[in-house]
């Protein structure tokens, strides 16, 4: 019998990085952005902005606790490329962090909460 391939099998750190950087920003925007005006839509965007800040932001501000996260998510899954010896995997990730600091750096997230209604 022949199995069947899970497409959402995450074997890769690049696989890692676009679920956490860009699958459930965008997932946590539309709900945020689609609700609209009411409670729940208010929580999606809240969630939305604090994820960005605490989780994804890269850039590091002690004071406010935030670009913790966004280091050692990033650091852990080199770490992991390499250890692996996949060194396509660890350019791809290298790559996507770069834009992730390229986003904050610019301060564009500011730019995608526009929308929201908080």
């Amino acid at each position: 019998m022949e199995q069947k391939k899970n497409i959402f099998d995450l074997k890769k750190s690049w696989q890692w990085m676009v679920y956490i950087y860009g699958v459930l920003p965008v997932f946590m925007f539309l709900l945020g952005w689609l609700m609209g005006d009411n409670d729940m839509g208010k929580f999606f965007s809240g969630l939305f902005h604090a994820y960005n800040l605490y989780i994804l932001n890269p850039i590091l501000d002690l004071d406010k606790k935030m670009g913790i996260m966004g280091i050692l998510i990033p650091l852990f899954l080199f770490g992991w490329a390499v250890k692996r010896k996949d060194y396509w995997d660890l350019a791809i990730s290298a790559g996507i962090e770069a834009v992730a600091v390229l986003y904050f750096w610019q301060e564009w997230n500011y730019l995608a909460i526009r929308p929201l209604n908080f």
